[in-house]
């Protein structure tokens, strides 16, 4: 679990995110809406420590993290294996047959050894998910993990989602315009408005 009590974050005299409770269990899916700037994707980076409260506290287990923030950004010049090859060197937790598994899931295999720059939006995103997966995370953050996508890869990616919650991942998606009734696979839906929890809705 991640517990969130009177979280409030301020940049350069605004407060981004302002009292936010909340407590994250593992194994279950949370969606968080609002509108561009309500603080979704600032939470998320509160989330994983990227950055710290101003004031508040948010306590969490010892948690690995997989995490796509904004746009996902990668060596161009260099091929899908090198990039997930270089990025796993960082915590040198798993091989290349670890890699290789995570990129078959995301159907990206035919083109592992591909220049990044040839590849579609809808690749790029699907190599970001594909190296936040990679190395098993205890919680995953997601921020739009659904752009560019078409229905095939959409609905792959979807479905790895719900496997990662079946083997009791923490996993929060920030997405603007997502139908959570289309798609019923939230356990709890966060609102945000202008850096404030407006509603919460738990199943």
């Amino acid at each position: 679990m991640i517990k969130l009590q009177t979280v409030t974050k301020n940049l350069k005299g605004h407060d981004v995110l302002k009292d936010v409770s909340f407590n994250f269990e593992k194994g279950k899916i949370y969606l968080l809406c609002g509108h561009n700037g309500s603080g979704k994707t600032m939470l998320l980076r509160l989330l994983c420590g990227l950055i710290t409260p101003t004031s508040g506290t948010i306590k969490g287990g010892d948690y690995t993290y997989g995490v796509i923030i904004e746009t996902p950004t990668f060596v161009e010049y260099e091929t899908a294996r090198q990039n997930l090859k270089f990025l796993a060197s960082i915590q040198k937790k798993i091989a290349m047959t670890d890699i290789e598994r995570a990129i078959k899931k995301v159907n990206l295999s035919n083109v592992i050894d591909k220049k990044v720059k040839k590849y579609s939006l809808g690749m790029k995103q699907r190599l970001a998910f594909c190296q936040a997966i990679m190395e098993d995370p205890d919680v995953l953050l997601l921020d739009e993990p659904f752009n560019a996508l078409d229905s095939k890869h959409f609905n792959l990616i979807l479905n790895i989602i719900k496997e990662m919650k079946e083997e009791g991942k923490l996993i929060v998606i920030a997405a603007h315009g997502f139908d959570p009734n289309e798609h019923p696979i939230f356990d709890g839906i966060i609102t945000l408005n202008d850096g404030k929890v407006e509603d919460v809705k738990l199943f």
